[in-house]
């Protein structure tokens, strides 16, 4: 030690040097993730969930944005006041990227949701509609870009369209 209370290393007093320090560092966040895991492990549904989610990403695929939303965009007169004469509720959804326009209609019914969409902008022969933790579900696109994908578990969901000039587009994980 020198007059001043350092070590011959530069260290002070109870201080360890860099290299064993970092090794106190990594040991403490390990025994602290241990002992969240115990005390708060993460649910098993939402791993289940995120893998899945995972699993269904594309990196080559143009992503078409929720830009609108009846559910957070009022309108200025509601189109359907309390629901459908069958006890259904509509929710309005909009996605859009580069040019081609996904509009959705999400029909929620007896713990099921149906989707009835139109694809304008480009071309696609299929639609699938994808859930985490869900095989996607596949439907045809109609002459005029119209498709409906029906029985859908209430979650998060999101569509993907193979176009007609090879690309993909998928639009954002939206909860319904």
């Amino acid at each position: 030690m020198s007059p001043g209370g350092t070590a011959a290393d530069g260290t002070g007093p109870g201080e360890a040097s860099g290299a064993s320090s970092e090794a106190a560092n990594d040991e403490l966040i390990a025994r602290l993730r241990q002992i969240a895991a115990k005390a708060d492990p993460v649910p098993l549904p939402l791993l289940s969930a995120a893998r899945a989610a995972f699993a269904l990403r594309d990196v080559d695929a143009r992503v078409a944005e929720l830009v609108r939303d009846s559910l957070v965009d009022a309108p200025a007169t509601p189109m359907r006041a309390g629901g459908t004469a069958r006890g259904e509720d509509a929710r309005m959804l909009s996605y859009e990227s580069a040019g081609t326009t996904i509009e959705c209609e999400v029909m929620a019914r007896a713990g099921e949701r149906d989707i009835r969409g139109q694809l304008s902008g480009a071309q696609a022969a299929t639609v699938a509609a994808e859930v985490a933790g869900k095989p996607p579900v596949s439907v045809t696109v109609g002459a005029h870009g119209w498709f409906t994908v029906r029985g859908l578990p209430p979650g998060p969901f999101r569509l993907r369209c193979r176009l007609a000039d090879g690309a993909t587009l998928v639009t954002s994980w939206t909860s319904v």
